[in-house]
């Protein structure tokens, strides 16, 4: 790995931006945590020693509503599809609610959400004492045994139990030091140093894995002069075949869908810390939408921390339902599923008469990336992108 500095590919130049971010010494707040999980227990401990059944209240945050935390406590966790929620029917407010939400884990069904929330909370208690971390994955496997098997038939079962406890014991839910594996990548002329030293080169070929970044990367290397996000992993692996990254001086980063944590956070870093300018790309269709107001504008199942995740400078560079008869692309028509969430997302607040206009065009039919990168090899790399990022073509 060149440790020099950076070239320029357009011009020869050297243009590296570098950014040291300080360290967080999370002592306190794993105090605190440590604390709460300790309080949360012994509270347990009471109510059974004098015959009730266990019941946990949860104080609802200045920025989440009774629905919302009703739901995200009571709800059958197949229910619920884990970071891929946009900010449907949740309203802002700016006043303290005092309110609590309290779970009856003596109701059908929540005897095993029960015994899973307290295993979760004793392995983030361990893990907090300790400052270590382990993913939820290997939590996940972790608990596959005889013993416990039958409380996470999959995985989202443990996701949606440290979602409970982060939100239980006010925090983030990477707090608890029980971490989303990262599925992100990131190509181009990036540097990331992270706490422990290592060194996340993402001019490897293929791109590198975004790491968890909160509280992790100390320091940035880039002579890119843009991030470019877009949707699918197939698409960012034929744009680095198309030689988008010279093409444009650009950082490729995909969250392969749904974005997680990890993938969010860096967008934010490049385009807050590094001041770069973010561009994203998904299906002109509604999930495509929906995929881009999540790094724009946060997600439901993270809207209280979407403060850390959300990135309002980033801009929908494409693909837009009004441009795809002129590019003489095909459409499909939109499915029921299509339509549902297309309404949804037509009814959120943040939707200016740009967005409204461009969805009321989706109406008449779909396409993905694919379709407009068909006409010739290179066709979306050397033209479609350039022509739209010099032509200031983005909502």
């Amino acid at each position: 790995m060149n440790r020099g500095r950076f070239t320029d590919g357009r011009t020869g130049n050297t243009g590296e931006k570098k950014v040291d971010i300080p360290g967080v010494d999370n002592t306190e707040s794993r105090a605190r945590l440590i604390a709460g999980i300790e309080s949360v227990t012994s509270s347990v401990i009471q109510q059974i020693c004098s015959g009730r059944l266990p019941q946990i209240s949860s104080p609802l945050s200045h920025n989440r509503t009774a629905t919302d935390t009703q739901l995200s406590l009571e709800d059958d966790p197949s229910a619920s599809n884990l970071e891929s929620q946009s900010l449907e029917e949740i309203e802002e407010t700016n006043e303290p609610v005092a309110k609590k939400s309290s779970t009856d884990f003596a109701k059908k069904g929540c005897k095993d959400k029960f015994a899973l929330t307290m295993t979760v909370m004793a392995a983030a208690h361990h893990l907090l004492l300790t400052n270590t971390t382990i993913t939820r994955r290997s939590l996940y496997y972790d608990l596959k045994n005889k013993k416990t098997s039958s409380l996470v038939p999959e995985q989202r079962y443990v996701d949606q139990a440290v979602n409970h406890v982060a939100n239980l014991l006010n925090c983030a839910p990477w707090e608890l030091n029980l971490l989303p594996t990262s599925k992100g990548l990131a190509a181009g002329e990036l540097i990331l140093t992270l706490l422990d030293n290592r060194v996340i080169d993402c001019t490897v070929p293929g791109g590198a894995l975004i790491p968890h970044v909160a509280s992790n990367v100390i320091s940035i290397r880039t002579t890119a002069s843009m991030v470019l996000v877009v949707e699918k992993d197939a698409v960012f692996q034929k744009l680095l075949e198309d030689d988008c990254i010279p093409l444009l001086n650009c950082i490729l980063v995909t969250g392969k869908g749904y974005p997680d944590v990890a993938t969010r956070m860096l967008v934010k870093l490049l385009s807050e810390k590094m001041e770069l300018p973010t561009y994203v790309v998904v299906d002109a269709d509604p999930f495509g939408v929906d995929i881009m107001c999540v790094y724009r504008f946060g997600s439901a199942t993270l809207f209280k921390e979407r403060k850390s995740l959300a990135c309002p400078n980033v801009r929908w560079l494409g693909i837009h339902p009004s441009e795809l008869l002129g590019l003489g692309v095909s459409t499909v028509p939109l499915t029921d599923s299509d339509l549902l969430k297309l309404a949804a997302i037509e009814s959120r607040p943040y939707m200016n008469e740009a967005f409204l206009r461009e969805l009321g065009t989706m109406k008449t039919g779909k396409a993905e990336i694919e379709n407009v990168s068909s006409f010739s090899r290179k066709f979306l790399a050397a033209t479609y992108l350039p022509c739209k990022i010099k032509g200031n073509d983005y909502i």
